[in-house]
């Protein structure tokens, strides 16, 4: 077991003794590179100029807006938030922004070395929120300017702040002077619409003041009513209904009476003629007693008989009589008649005509409608505009983009350099002198073939060596 563990063991050792004897084989080549990147990484440590960074501290608020073309249906705050900083950040680093700093720092600047200086401060600004790139627990954000002269960096990142507010203000001010004009242009405007269409309204109900009254009787309101035209020519048509009954009953009794007048008979009374007058009721009694007293007679007595005869006498005389009653109601129906008709044709033009009032009426109702609706459209229209353009002068009177952004903290001077870290870059500097050093001996050692210890001669020709002589310097 002994013998195993020794034998598994001298690979090892030989490996780390090879190594070894790589390492101060070649020190002279180790020593020369490890010096040469420690000391170029402590001179960049000691020689690298100072970066210093001076920062604005800004606080934003997203409350609702007021103003009404800027109103957004978005409810998850931290991508508002986002958006908002991307916004604000685009804006800080825009040409308008650092132009306006580059003027101030530089008020002599030549014009076509604006845009050299633009660039160059702008590679040279940050805007970033507390924690990176989100925005949860905080609504703050930081303007900084880096510079290589801390008091550089402050009059920079200062006038670049103050800049920025300035953009920021009167951008947001124009929008709500904007969002302010466009309203009052659009509530003029609905106004002289709104105007024009109440003028056509009320010239229309003047102009039709008593057809108003008819047009206001056939409001749904008033659909279980009738009154006004409806009513007369429900009436109508009633009067119309019964008159046309009595004219059938009368043209019923003339027939019955022409047939009795050409019958030789004795003349058949209808009920509805005994109503007419006591003449035709009297005449008709009289005929039937004397019918039956000639009846009882003519069985008890010859025809020779002096009473029968004037019973004869006076039926015969009571019948012309009751036909000559007929013929003067006839008459008197058939004049009825003529004047029922002459009433019926009057009702029916009355009809026709109060149909053609009231479907003239129902069609200027319909006039005064639309007009009433183009009326309410337009002061509803007129109303909603009304109220916007209130909302968006309510917004620019509160200044609402300064209730948006706030300057919390302005810049300044910096204690100490934020780059380079010099204990760090030495510590770097050190780590990696020690392994490109160690990688530059292993890798000359691999492209070595010389002998340099007996093994090496073992390896190369096989034979076992005897001894060795040491060098003498």
């Amino acid at each position: 077991m002994e013998e195993a563990r020794e034998y598994s063991q001298k690979p090892r050792l030989n490996l780390m003794r090879e190594f070894l004897f790589v390492l101060f084989y070649h020190s002279k080549v180790l020593i020369s590179v490890f010096l040469l990147i420690f000391i170029c990484s402590a001179l960049a440590a000691i020689f690298l100029p100072s970066k210093y960074r001076a920062s604005a501290k800004f606080s934003m608020s997203i409350p609702e807006q007021l103003d009404p073309l800027q109103k957004e249906s978005y409810y998850d705050y931290r991508n508002k938030a986002k958006r908002f900083l991307q916004d604000q950040r685009e804006m800080i680093l825009s040409n308008r922004v650092i132009a306006n700093v580059v003027k101030e720092l530089d008020p002599g600047i030549q014009q076509k070395d604006i845009p050299y200086a633009i660039e160059k401060i702008r590679s040279n600004i940050e805007v970033t929120p507390p924690k990176g790139e989100t925005f949860e627990g905080s609504n703050v954000f930081y303007l900084s300017v880096i510079d290589n002269d801390p008091y550089k960096a402050v009059k920079k990142a200062d006038a670049l702040a103050r800049a920025y507010l300035e953009t920021y203000r009167e951008i947001s001010k124009s929008r709500a002077v904007y969002s302010y004009d466009f309203f009052k242009d659009q509530t003029d405007k609905l106004y002289q619409e709104m105007a024009a269409k109440e003028q056509k309204l009320r010239e229309y109900e003047t102009q039709n003041a008593l057809m108003l009254i008819e047009i206001l009787n056939l409001e749904p309101g008033k659909a279980n009513m009738e009154v006004g035209p409806n009513a007369l020519l429900t009436d109508l048509k009633r009067k119309y209904y019964v008159l046309q009954q009595e004219l059938i009953g009368i043209r019923t009794a003339i027939e019955h009476l022409e047939k009795n007048k050409q019958a030789r008979q004795i003349p058949a009374v209808i009920p509805e003629m005994e109503v007419h007058g006591r003449a035709i009721t009297a005449f008709k009694n009289k005929v039937a007693q004397l019918q039956i007293q000639l009846n009882e007679m003519k069985s008890q007595f010859t025809p020779e008989f002096t009473p029968l005869k004037q019973a004869e006498i006076e039926l015969n005389y009571n019948i012309k009589s009751l036909r000559e009653e007929l013929e003067r109601t006839l008459q008197a129906h058939e004049i009825t008649a003529q004047t029922m008709e002459a009433r019926l044709q009057e009702l029916d033009r009355e009809i026709v005509a109060l149909e053609e009032s009231i479907r003239l009426t129902a069609n200027e109702r319909s006039t005064y409608e639309s007009l009433k609706r183009e009326y309410s459209l337009a002061r509803d229209a007129y109303i909603s505009a009304r109220n916007q353009m209130e909302q968006a002068r309510l917004a620019h009177s509160l200044n609402q983009e300064q209730q948006n952004l706030v300057l919390m903290d302005h810049p300044v001077v910096p204690q100490k350099p934020y780059q380079p870290n010099r204990p760090l870059l030495l510590l770097l500097g050190l780590f990696s002198a020690i392994l490109l050093s160690i990688a530059s001996v292993l890798t000359l050692d691999h492209f070595d073939h010389t002998i340099k210890k007996p093994e090496d001669i073992e390896d190369f020709t096989g034979l076992r060596v005897l001894g060795s002589i040491p060098r003498i310097g």
